[in-house]
């Protein structure tokens, strides 16, 4: 099944589910976050063409957004930057750091670049959404965008990103449930990409995650509780972001970070497309 939260015609923000990809058929529950815990799954009796309503973000208010580093070779890259090695703590439990769910935003929504910020960065990721059981109720694209010159001093401090990820993460377009997806040893096989404008930039595996989806929903819960709408974001897949294209070379054998004026799309089968432009 895949889950929409949209605006429709008349301008009201509802839930719905999409049927063949073409209609969008409206639920009871009042917001996705009420469908997560079990509430208002029965069609509500009204149905739209996809073409004629605004797909928001599929959990526009999630309680909490934890944002792993499960893909050892974006771990790696980052650390040879930096000029260390994974420290050996990284293969001993997932980590994950608090992102902004006061910052979601959803397909389209444009992302500004934040003041002061010259390195603007995306980073293709997979999200899981939490269900009322705690487990995982679906998955939708992540985009964890990074202004890298912001991040890079003030972790200089050494506590965890801050201001250099708080202004935006995207997320859609839609949330589809674990039986629509490829998943074999608790991961995902598919391939996600990214494209700057029309043009594809990289793809990766998203089946290469060193810890499971499964190991990741574990430890999140280790010592509290999920609740409902949860997000738990991968990391960045292996050469997932301009960071890691920078470090190989960049595009066309030269480096460069996003700006104004740029379009960026990620992209996994099943999951869709989610597009932003930078303003």
């Amino acid at each position: 099944m895949r889950l929409v939260t949209f605006r429709d015609p008349h301008g009201s923000v509802r839930v719905g589910r999409l049927d063949e990809g073409e209609r969008v058929v409206e639920l009871a529950a009042p917001t996705m976050l009420d469908w997560l815990r079990g509430e208002g799954h029965a069609p509500a009796g009204r149905d739209h063409a996809l073409a004629d309503v605004r797909l928001l973000a599929p959990v526009p208010e999630p309680p909490s957004v934890r944002d792993f580093f499960a893909y050892e070779g974006h771990v790696a890259t980052g650390w040879r930057l930096r000029g260390g090695e994974i420290p050996e703590a990284w293969y001993e439990a997932p980590v994950f750091y608090f992102s902004n769910p006061a910052s979601i935003q959803g397909p389209r929504d444009p992302v500004r670049r934040p003041a002061h910020c010259e390195w603007l960065d995306f980073e293709l990721e997979i999200a899981a959404v939490i269900g009322e059981e705690g487990e995982i109720a679906g998955f939708t694209l992540l985009n964890d965008w990074s202004a890298r010159d912001i991040q890079r001093r003030e972790m200089t401090v050494g506590l965890g990103p801050a201001k250099g990820k708080d202004f935006a993460t995207s997320i859609g377009p839609w949330l589809v449930t674990p039986d629509e997806l490829p998943l074999e040893d608790g991961r995902l096989q598919l391939t996600a990409t990214a494209s700057l404008g029309d043009r594809e930039i990289t793809s990766s595996d998203a089946g290469a995650m060193h810890w499971s989806w499964p190991q990741l929903v574990a430890h999140a819960a280790r010592e509290t509780h999920l609740r409902p709408g949860d997000i738990l974001g991968s990391g960045t897949l292996n050469a997932g972001c301009l960071l890691e294209l920078n470090a190989g070379g960049g595009i066309d054998g030269e480096p460069r970070w996003l700006a104004p004026g740029d379009a960026v799309t990620i992209s996994a089968p099943g999951l869709g497309s989610l597009s932003a432009p930078i303003v």
